[in-house]
């Protein structure tokens, strides 16, 4: 899944520093829908997955090219 990272009211040349805000954006509401992965009564049975994923997430912006689409690591099965 592929997130489009584009806004109708972007001007013709976006700055690096705005695609890379706008990840993290993103990035951070994924990171925050997955933490009651990390109680320690986790429902899943999968905690180890779970952390891995975001870890994968948190790393996401060192290792990614600004551009106007981000695709984030899968979630967990």
């Amino acid at each position: 899944m592929s997130i489009d990272l584009t806004d109708n009211l972007d001007p013709e040349t976006v700055p690096d520093e705005w695609w890379l805000e706008r990840m993290r954006l993103h990035r951070d509401e994924l990171l925050a829908a997955s933490d009651w992965t990390q109680v320690a009564d986790d429902p899943t049975g999968n905690a180890a997955a779970w952390a891995t994923y975001r870890q994968q997430l948190r790393d996401a912006p060192a290792s990614w090219t600004p551009a106007s689409t981000w695709t984030p690591p899968a979630l967990p099965s």
